[in-house]
Parts: C-alpha cells; structure tokens; sequence
C-alpha cells in the first residue's frame, strides 16, 4: 500500500494574529538562550490590571462611604472585567521558551520538549493582520522546523529588524540553519 505523503507548506503562518510592537528579545546565558518579555509588552498589560484594581478599590470605597450597591456593583464588576482582561493578555507575554544546550532540549511550556538535535531549521514568515475596526499591518513569526515535520512557533511580534537579529543570533548559537521565507505583501 502506497501513502501520499502532503508537503508541509513551510511558507504559512502559524498564528493568525500577532502584536503590533516588539513584545520580545532573546537572552543569551553560557548555554541557555531564553525569550524575555520587553517592558512596553508587560506594561502594556499592567495598564488594565492597574484599572481595574482602582476600579475595585473605588467599588469599595463607594460601598463603604454612600452604601450605593447598585453603583458598587457595577465598578466591581467592570473591575473585575478589565483585571481579568489584564491578566488574559499578559499570559502570551510571560510564555517560557529555553533552548537549552546542556540538557540538549527545547521547551515552551506549551508544546511537548523538543530535543534541539531534532530541530532542522528556523523560519521567518511573515504575514498581514488585519482587523474590522483597526488599519492592517505587518507581523512576522520565526518558527521552528523539526526532523518530523513539526512546526513550533518560537516569537511573534511586528519588529522586524529585531526578529531577525535574535533568529541570526540563535541560529549561531545552537548552529541551525535560519531560512527566511518572507512574501513580498503590498499595503
């Protein structure tokens, strides 16, 4: 019996969305290279933390001083929306991605341990977000490609000139090949 196997488009996204800022840079140690979320993507989200917990504190102070519930509970739970929102937003920002040379792995907390003997290639890929109710613009990912055809996304983010410098940096430091597959879009 004869399987048809299907070439993986290498060229595609792998997520649809992606930020319009640098949400990351690479830290490189003697043997560990880790993501590490840039100070405008985390204050970013602390914004909406930190509104929403004066939101909740007003609450409080609202309850307390006019005993108006019908006013407390409406700020506690906007409070409580934007806190929440806040805190949804600043998950993808603190995700843990470690390429270990002296263990000899790959982990991102999200996707199984991958050992970087595995990894064929980095890829950068561009794409265009678009949105309903916002102006389109250019986001790129740099992935990686294993032996077994698997596609991980590493970084996802709209500084381009940074993307490449950490992917050339990487690529140095664990010796793989960086491939960039970047589709010329018009505007």
């Amino acid at each position: 019996m004869k399987v048809d196997a299907t070439p993986i488009d290498i060229s595609r996204t792998l997520i649809y969305k992606g930020p319009k800022f640098r949400s990351h840079k690479f830290i490189f140690d003697k043997n560990i290279a880790r993501l590490k979320p840039t100070i405008s993507s985390l204050l970013f989200c602390v914004v909406y933390v930190v509104v929403g917990l004066f939101l909740l504190a007003l609450a409080v102070i609202v309850y307390i001083k006019n005993n108006q519930i019908d006013l407390t509970i409406f700020l506690g739970g906007f409070g409580i929306s934007i806190t929440t929102f806040g805190c949804t937003l600043m998950q993808p920002f603190i995700k843990q991605v470690v390429f270990d040379k002296s263990s000899g792995k790959f982990k991102n907390k999200i996707d199984r341990t991958v050992k970087i003997s595995s990894i064929v290639s980095f890829q950068i890929v561009n794409k265009m977000v678009s949105s309903k109710h916002a102006l389109s613009y250019p986001c790129y990912e740099l992935n990686l490609l294993t032996k077994n055809g698997r596609r991980i996304n590493i970084l996802n983010h709209n500084d381009l000139d940074q993307l490449k410098s950490d992917a050339e940096k990487l690529s140095a430091f664990l010796s793989i090949e960086l491939l960039d597959l970047q589709r010329k879009i018009i505007i």
